[in-house]
């Protein structure tokens, strides 16, 4: 399972050795890191960016400028990683359906992380949560988990769901109105379904940028399996597998929830 996990540390030397441990993990195939940020929280609203690495991250500082660059709210990596996962960068202002979804999570995320805490944001992948809790328990690591994409996908459908039912009862009732209320009904029920499609045109906009991710997502694995060991590879190509079946089945979810 992809999730998003952001880490906590009470100090540098806890979170570098955690760090190291993550990419041991991955370097084994026991668990697979597709991107990921080390940031230590400075003050309410601002964070430094200590580490970043992944072949999805497609904006990222200068050679020599990380270490300390400063950015500003948590909207800033965690958000990023976030988009990394659902093929959307999650708080844009250009997606005003889903700040709803992305405040709640990032308000999760910014609950975990106090003043002087140093965080490491990934996007990985998997198969059960104790390898990385036992790993990360002897530096004191606290855990936040979260599958990014099926919380989206929920509220994708709940929105979609209570649209159509809008739509439902704007019918009805205009079945029995009578004639003087008809024109309004008929001027409402034009607007949300005009809401309707739009939401359908972001959500098949969306789904083709994860798409796009998934695909990007099993080249990694295809560079990791050249030079795997062969317990490594079994893993691997199960993770891979795993990702080909999500890319398969995101056109026939598409149409058969929003049919």
């Amino acid at each position: 399972m992809e999730n998003l996990l952001i880490i906590t540390f009470p100090d540098a030397e806890n979170a570098m050795e955690g760090l190291n441990r993550l990419k041991d993990l991955d370097q084994l195939g026991d668990i697979n890191i597709y991107n990921m940020a080390m940031i230590r929280k400075r003050d309410n609203q601002q964070f430094d960016l200590l580490h970043q690495e992944g072949p999805d991250l497609g904006v990222q500082p200068a050679a020599g400028a990380i270490g300390g660059t400063l950015i500003g709210a948590i909207g800033g990596p965690v958000g990023m990683t976030i988009g990394m996962i659902t093929g959307l960068a999650i708080g844009s202002l250009g997606e005003t359906d889903s700040l709803d979804f992305s405040d709640k999570v990032l308000d999760k995320v910014k609950n975990t992380l106090r003043v002087g805490d140093y965080a490491i944001a990934l996007d990985l992948e998997e198969d059960n949560e104790f390898i990385v809790n036992s790993y990360m328990e002897p530096y004191r690591g606290v855990i936040t988990r979260t599958d990014i994409v099926s919380q989206y996908d929920a509220y994708d459908q709940e929105q979609w769901d209570e649209l159509n039912k809008e739509i439902d009862d704007e019918e009805q009732s205009l079945k029995t109105a009578i004639d003087k209320d008809k024109v309004a009904i008929k001027a409402k029920l034009d607007k949300l379904k005009k809401q309707r499609d739009e939401k359908l045109e972001k959500m098949k906009a969306r789904s083709a940028k994860r798409k796009k991710h998934l695909e990007d997502k099993i080249k990694s694995f295809d560079e990791k399996i050249k030079t795997a060991g062969e317990k490594a590879k079994v893993k691997l190509n199960a993770h891979r597998k795993e990702l080909k079946d999500k890319l398969a089945a995101i056109d026939a979810k598409l149409d058969r929830a929003f049919a």
